[in-house]
């Protein structure tokens, strides 16, 4: 798990959420209070005390604009009530327009030291403060410093709070994502195992009985080897290509048991058995090869698996009487594609058709 996960900066509990907030405000009073102790500004000859209370103040309304816009204002904004976001915004600069003018002028005017400082070395701005409070605070609005300073100021919080949001929706919709597809890959293979074992064990008692033993201990060593591998190997993200091709042979195999009339035919290539893809992922094609073909004279189920120079090719035909139900995408089908959009989004290709009672499946993949 990423660092930024197990320190929960991401998607921290509430009290790391305070403890978060808190700092980051103590830091930009820090950098403020840092800020104007090296640079030329209006509060350069006041005392360090006064500065400091000057700064707190600031960042205090600061923050308090922030949460403003950041809860009932952004709510606006997500319900689309877009006039009354903007006239939300608007106050709240006035606000914090007044807000700010006032502390300044009580903190100063409460001062009679940083007044006459004021006076010898900030003319200006101690002509302001002489102002009566309504026009300090026309001032400040009309001339835009003050508005201009607050969005500013706003913009910082803002956009490490959306990134951080976006940041974790996203990995939360990938996480969902997994999770739901793990999910169905799970209970398709819990449907599997006992309908596959159920049938396979019926086709192997039927060759005990006609006392093909040869055939029988071999189709028990199959089947063996098949649930080991479903069993253990499996819960992995990826597996060898001819760990599954080998998978996919037993399958088969195990399904022509059942067979008496069923032409199949099989062709498989590559030209590196080491590639990796997802596990049991020609399952469901397979599968639905043999469950929707009936067993009768001229029936038939090809398929191939081709995989040269990083790309699989898997086509799969197979008789079909009733296209409706192979047309139909059922849980294995429907697992196999939300598959395929996680591991291979913009990779890969699928289509199937029903034509002259063939039903045709094509899977490309760039691995």
């Amino acid at each position: 798990m990423k660092w930024w996960y197990k320190t929960r900066i991401i998607d921290p509990a509430p009290q790391q959420r305070v403890v978060y907030h808190l700092l980051f405000w103590l830091l930009l009073f820090a950098v403020r209070s840092y800020l104007t102790g090296i640079s030329f500004n209006v509060y350069s000859d006041l005392s360090n005390g006064y500065v400091t209370l000057l700064n707190l103040c600031s960042t205090a309304l600061i923050a308090a604009a922030y949460y403003v816009v950041a809860g009932p204002v952004r709510q606006l904004i997500t319900n689309k009530r877009m006039g009354q976001a903007i006239s939300g915004i608007m106050l709240i600069i006035v606000f914090y327009t007044i807000a700010d003018a006032v502390t300044e002028v009580l903190i100063l005017r409460s001062c009679e030291n940083c007044m006459h400082l004021l006076k010898d070395h900030q003319p200006a701005y101690y002509a302001l403060l002489s102002l009566n409070l309504p026009t300090i605070i026309a001032k400040r609005l009309l001339g835009l410093g003050t508005p201009l300073f607050l969005l500013l100021a706003l913009s910082i919080p803002l956009c490490i709070k959306l990134a951080r949001e976006a940041w974790r929706a996203q990995v939360k919709s990938l996480q969902l994502a997994k999770d739901n597809v793990e999910l169905e890959f799970n209970f398709l293979k819990s449907q599997i195992n006992p309908h596959f074992l159920f049938n396979t064990m019926n086709n192997i008692y039927g060759l005990i009985l006609r006392k093909d033993t040869t055939r029988s201990a071999e189709m028990v060593a199959r089947l063996s080897t098949l649930f080991r591998y479903m069993l253990y190997d499996t819960d992995k993200t990826y597996a060898p290509l001819d760990k599954e091709l080998k998978l996919l042979s037993d399958y088969i195999e195990l399904e022509k048991i059942r067979l008496n009339d069923t032409a199949v035919e099989v062709e498989v290539g590559t030209d590196n058995p080491q590639y990796e893809i997802p596990p049991l992922l020609f399952i469901p094609l397979a599968e639905n090869a043999f469950k929707f073909t009936v067993d009768q004279p001229g029936a038939g189920i090809f398929i191939s698996l081709q995989v040269i120079k990083g790309r699989l090719e898997l086509i799969v035909e197979n008789t079909a009487s009733q296209p409706t139900l192979t047309e139909q995408h059922g849980i294995g089908i429907s697992n196999l594609l939300k598959r395929l959009e996680l591991y291979y989004k913009g990779r890969y290709s699928y289509a199937a058709a029903y034509r002259e009672r063939t039903y045709f499946a094509n899977l490309i993949i760039d691995l």
